[in-house]
């Protein structure tokens, strides 16, 4: 025999066993034949018990048995009222059991380590095991092994109890007499646990300890052996199992289980209150033990004894069914935040505004008349929330048992149509104006996030599932910062908030509002792509619709939201998760009879599969205390990522509109003809033969007219215009439907009554209300205003009027003269039917364009012939909630004729492509900015009215009359912020171990305004498919990208524009590959090279090296000198490059160049954000200082 005096020595569970101490225990007991196995432990334990009682004391190994099979009653053997030592007097004090399975909160250490693990208990309670036992779903061979490991368990616990004991100083006796009853309690297990085991047909002499029972004794003996380990050490790793097997007990109670659940006995008894006295005891004495300093240590062994626990539970046999994970969507504000974020958006724009008045006494006046507004807009929010929420929902304690679809539908429709007013107040309070993205994007990134919450997201986008956050913030840039702060990839959708695109798996995706921006700071209006519940609910809807198309529709959808707007998506989902116990979603789920329950009462098997799930109609919301108990039910053996869809292919086209999958997008215009071809049916067949679109047509009447004027009209009979709709209606069909002159009101009621016949789906009409042409003359009868407004309006999905239409359709003989009147007539008309409108204000006066404009206005050329990016024309479009302003550059010229017409049918184009309302005109206008642009100068007629080339994009007649020698005016180059230009580099990015698309996403994190790919030798295809993956994101965030020198690979994947070197493919030629909206870059070092860039059609230069850099060898320097001589010339845009860093940035652009282009001082930089921003700030202040805006625009 052995047996060593050391304290804390090897200890008697050896002199028992009579070996050496080179024998382990694990060895006799773990590794015994299966025959002998079971004697030996209950022969051990006796022998340990004994010896124990009688003074002596052991270090050993512990077992779960003393968790996994609780003695009864526990009470009577847990303490020793008279210990043998000067300590008789003391005991020790447990604290009251609580009902939830928890540690009293206390402020014990025991209640700190369970709180600092609670992630993993999570873990263990949302395990498919153990829910399986709670639902009575287990298979019954899977429970057998369970009960067959809990022997090799029982002696591990009994030594560590005896272990404890032996680290117990004279003056702790009263600790060691509790544990001596515990250790009893161990040997009275090991009875019940034979017949219990006997009961189940297991025989524990053939149980051999499977690797994860193997692995968590192992590590409880380990720490029992170690000579400097103390008792608080030893209990760390005890604590884990019998606090969690109470907690368990307790949290298990309330799932649903099937009819005679076969684990009801195992339940009882953990939930039992004999059990529940048993962790506290432990506490108690791990709270007196502890000390100070060792909490770290202690808190290491606690969550390694929880994981274990956990270890064992997965180590079980399981044959279940694992769920697939199609999509994760997440609402943002309180649920991934730890409180709402509106007040941090508007706080931050007071903050913008504040900053740029100079005087501090107004100053001062400012922020106080700021705040006021501010905190008007908190109390009349409150107050008209609440005064809803009183009439809408019924008392408080009112219960609905049955799930009440038409309540709630109205319910929300209610408290939509209040989110979508009070948006329309903070904007037209104009709390929200003057502030800059990055400064909401600084503001998101403080942001205090909910622990867990990113970690959870991360999880999600490695396993390739599709995370999409889903938010009401006025910003979706400071909400994509707010979520990037951990480094998480986060991409926000371009899409124009009437559907969703399919969100990335390799990235979070952020559907949002977005302020409005002109140049740099924001308008003060909201792009409104997602404002209530109901928003949040058809996001969902359209991102399932998409996955389905793409991938097939198998897999859950789960839902995380906390507040009433989260309700109807969260009842979409297949899974809806509600963060917390927001009394309000209780209230709205009870009137609506809306179940909710605890997470773990969630059925394992796919809704409509479990047995143990009911059979209520009513959906059933499931309630999550933390993000680590959503992490456990994600990530935790339930599910697993759904097959995913297949990688996108660099070079594939666009995915066809919905509306036009299958059948060739139609449109019928009805409209008169203009002889010179100007206007009228020439222009609406001419602009949907440029959309791709096919056009019917219906002529109204016929005019004889030139670029002087209107000459004659011969109206077509009202019975003739109406059988040309009903025939092509008939037969061809239309998506769509344009109106243009209807020039009498019979022909208004005839047109009604024909559409109001077309067969179902009706089309979409886009009424352009042509009453005067562009010289002024009439081409409608008096009375036709009258019919519009009666008999289609009603009929119209949008108007298109410009200023005089407008007044003469509101008869009140007004003038509309700014934006102010232009807003007032939209709201006018549409309170007389259109769904939406849309204002023209091309006839604007310049002084109030210039007003419209405002401040901060895009980046602009300095030459000379650009036309001043503060003159620009703003359309107003109104849906009767939200007003939207419209901008584009003026482009000054007298080729405007049928303007209206081409926007007009440009729109329905699209609608019939299957486009939104918003995202078609926001395409149209831009195909009439490019026309317009495209046409300056043609020598068609030469009155005031000429024609424009609608089909620019096939035959650009200005470039070809500029090539022949004939004076035409510039090109308007398409306008880039160049101010701080970043270019990647692949060795750089290789040194550190760093992608493509992280150089990308960090550079435009930090500030960059612009990036161009720049990859010399990697294969077409690998380099396609990276810098396809670094579009999306950069066009996600708004940051145009370009390629470097590869116009094949830009055409490929569709980037913003490619840069060119003077000994690439000639510009010209891209040119023509490139289209005109796309950016083309070329680097040149003279002015001369400059010039005939821009006649090549480039957009801007880059001109360098301005000083001596190492990425490009051989290249010549030309120094300040050369970059200014070339922005002296004021031909296009410069933007200097070489050698630029920190440190000449503001002698760069001392030269006159609108910005700098950078390389190594952005990605050679150990912390590529860092540099990037403290490099935009030196280029804004040079900028400044040279008397420009941020956005490169004379102040």
């Amino acid at each position: 025999m052995f047996v060593s005096t050391k304290p804390g020595g090897y200890g008697i569970s050896r002199l028992y066993l009579q070996c050496p101490p080179s024998r382990p225990l694990r060895t006799m007991a773990g590794e015994a034949p299966a025959a002998s196995r079971v004697l030996a432990i209950r022969s051990m334990l006796t022998k340990l018990v004994i010896h124990c009682t009688k003074g002596f004391s052991s270090r050993h190994f512990s077992n779960r048995s003393a968790v996994a099979r609780p003695v009864s009653p526990m009470s009577s053997d847990m303490m020793v009222t008279q210990p043998p030592s000067d300590s008789a007097t003391r005991s020790v004090r447990p604290a009251q059991p609580q009902p939830s399975g928890e540690p009293a909160p206390n402020g014990g250490v025991s209640s700190r380590l369970w709180e600092d693990s609670k992630d993993l208990a999570y873990q263990s309670l949302l395990h498919p095991f153990v829910l399986g036992i709670a639902q009575g779903t287990l298979p019954r061979e899977s429970f057998q092994h369970f009960i067959g490991q809990d022997a090799t368990f029982l002696l591990s616990f009994a030594e560590a109890y005896a272990a404890a004991m032996d680290r117990c100083a004279p003056e702790q006796q009263h600790l060691a007499e509790a544990l001596k009853g515990m250790l009893r309690g161990v040997r009275d297990e090991l009875r019940l646990h034979e017949a219990y085991a006997e009961r189940w047909g297991v025989l524990l002499e053939h149980q051999q300890p499977s690797p994860a029972t193997k692995a968590y004794v192992y590590y409880i003996k380990m720490v029992s052996e170690q000579h400097d380990s103390s008792l608080a050490d030893v209990m760390s790793t005890l604590l884990p199992c019998l606090r969690l097997y109470a907690w368990l007990g307790a949290q298990l109670n309330s799932v649903p289980s099937q009819p005679g659940n076969p684990y009801k006995e195992w339940l009882n008894t953990y939930s039992a209150k004999e059990y529940a006295a048993l962790p506290p005891i432990a506490e108690a004495i791990m709270d007196e033990a502890y000390e100070p300093g060792t909490y770290d240590r202690l808190l290491s062994q606690y969550r390694t004894a929880m994981q274990l626990e956990k270890e064992f539970f997965a180590g079980q046999p399981l044959n279940s069914q694992v769920r697939q994970l199609r999509l994760l969507v997440i609402d943002f504000d309180e649920t991934i935040t730890t409180r709402d974020t509106s007040g941090t958006i508007a706080k931050t724009a007071i903050q913008a505004v504040v900053s740029k008045v100079s005087e501090a006494s107004k100053s001062e006046d400012l922020v106080q008349e700021l705040a006021d507004k501010h905190s008007w807009l908190i109390r009349n929010y409150t107050d008209r929330r609440t005064s809803l929420l009183e009439d809408a929902l019924p008392p408080e304690g009112e219960v609905r048992t049955e799930f009440d679809m038409g309540w709630l539908g109205d319910f929300v429709d209610r408290l939509a149509d209040f989110d979508r007013e009070m948006n329309t107040v903070v904007v037209d309070s104009g709390i929200l104006k003057g502030v800059r993205r990055e400064q909401l994007a600084q503001a998101g990134a403080a942001v205090e996030m909910q622990p867990g919450s990113l970690a959870v997201m991360q999880k999600a986008v490695k396993a390739g599932i599709p995370v999409a956050v889903v938010s009401v913030s006025w910003s979706a840039e400071f909400v994509r910062a707010a979520l990037a702060q951990q480094g998480l990839p986060v991409v926000v959708s371009d899409s124009d908030g009437q559907g969703a695109d399919v969100p990335s798996v390799s990235a979070v995706t952020v559907y949002a509002n977005e302020l409005e921006y002109f140049g740099d700071e924001s308008t003060g209006n909201i792009r409104r792509r997602c404002e209530c519940g109901a928003d949040k609910a058809r996001l969902l809807d359209d991102l399932l619709l998409g996955l389905a198309a793409e991938a097939g529709s198998g897999g859950d959808a789960v839902y995380v939201g906390d507040s009433m707007t989260d309700v109807p998506p969260l009842i979409s989902a297949d899974v809806g998760l509600v963060v917390g116990r927001n009394p309000l979603v209780r209230r709205v789920a009870a009137a609506g009879g809306v179940r909710l329950a605890p997470l773990p009462c969630a059925p394992m098997a796919a809704p409509g599969e479990d047995p143990a799930a009911g059979g209520s109609a009513s959906p059933t919301l499931y309630e999550a205390a933390s993000w680590a108990e959503i992490d456990a039910f994600l990530f935790g053996g339930r599910y697993e990522a759904a097959p995913r869809r297949r990688a996108a292919s660099p070079a594939r086209p666009a995915p066809a509109p919905p509306a036009a999958r299958g059948r060739v997008p139609r449109v019928l215009v009805v409209s008169g003809t203009d002889s010179c071809g100007g206007a009228g049916a020439a222009a609406d067949l001419r602009t949907a033969a440029a959309a791709g679109v096919h056009a019917s047509l219906a002529v109204t009447g016929v005019t004889a007219q030139n670029s002087h004027g209107v000459h004659a009209i011969h109206v077509l009979p009202p019975a003739m215009l109406a059988r040309q709709v009903e025939v092509v209606m008939a037969d061809v069909g239309a998506a769509a439907v344009k109106t243009g002159m209807l020039p009498d009101a019979a022909s208004v009621v005839a047109l009604a009554a024909a559409l109001r016949a077309c067969p179902a789906p009706a089309p979409a009409l886009v009424l352009d209300p042509v009453l005067l042409s562009t010289t002024g003359d009439s081409l409608a009868q008096p009375g036709v205003e009258a019919m519009l407004r009666e008999h289609l309006f009603p009929l119209a999905t949008l108007i298109t009027p410009n200023l005089p239409e407008a007044a003469a359709l509101l008869g009140d003989g007004r003038a509309i003269v700014d934006l102010e009147g232009m807003r007032a007539a939209a709201r006018e008309l549409h309170a007389l039917g259109p769904s939406w409108v849309l204002v023209k204000g091309g006839h604007l006066p310049a002084e109030a364009r210039r007003e419209a404009a405002g401040r901060g206005a895009a980046a602009a050329s300095s030459g000379p012939e650009q036309p001043s990016r503060q003159q620009t024309v703003t359309d107003v479009l109104f849906d009767g909630r939200t007003m939207l302003e419209l901008s584009e550059p003026l482009v000054v010229s007298d080729n405007v004729h049928g303007t209206g017409c081409c926007l007009a049918t440009a729109i329905a184009c699209e609608l019939a492509r299957g486009h939104s309302v918003l995202a078609a005109v926001r395409r149209a206008k831009r195909y009439l900015w490019r026309t317009l642009e495209r046409s300056r100068g043609l020598p068609l007629g030469d009155g005031p009215q000429r024609t424009m080339n609608f089909g620019w994009a096939t035959a650009d007649w200005a470039a070809d009359l500029a090539a022949a020698g004939v004076p035409m005016p510039p090109r308007v180059p398409n306008a880039a912020d160049l101010r701080l230009y970043a270019i990647t580099d692949p060795a750089l990015n290789e040194r550190a171990a760093r992608s493509l698309i992280d150089a990308v996403r960090l550079a435009i994190d930090g500030g960059a305004t612009l990036v161009q790919v720049r990859d010399k030798n990697s294969p077409a295809r690998a380099f396609a498919a990276a810098a396809a993956e670094a579009l999306e994101h950069a066009r996600a965030r708004g940051v145009p990208l370009v390629i470097n020198d590869r116009l094949d690979v830009a055409l490929a994947i569709g980037a913003d524009g490619v840069h060119l070197g003077q000994d690439d493919l000639p510009a010209a030629a891209a040119r023509r590959l490139l289209g005109p909206d796309r950016i083309l870059g070329v680097s040149v070092k003279t002015p001369e090279q400059a010039a005939r860039a821009a006649a090549d059609g480039a957009d801007y230069v880059g001109c360098g090296g301005f000083a001596p850099t190492n990425t490009k060898a051989g290249n010549l320097t030309v120094g300040p000198e050369g970059v200014a001589a070339v922005v002296r010339a004021r031909v296009l845009p410069v933007v200097a490059i070489g050698g630029i860093g920190e440190g000449n940035a503001s002698a760069a652009l001392a030269t006159g160049a609108d910005g700098v282009a950078v390389i190594s001082a952005i990605f050679g930089a150990p912390d590529v954000v860092r540099a990037t921003k403290r490099l935009r700030a030196v280029v804004d202040a040079a900028l400044t200082a040279r008397g420009l805006s941020e956005g490169g625009e004379e102040a």
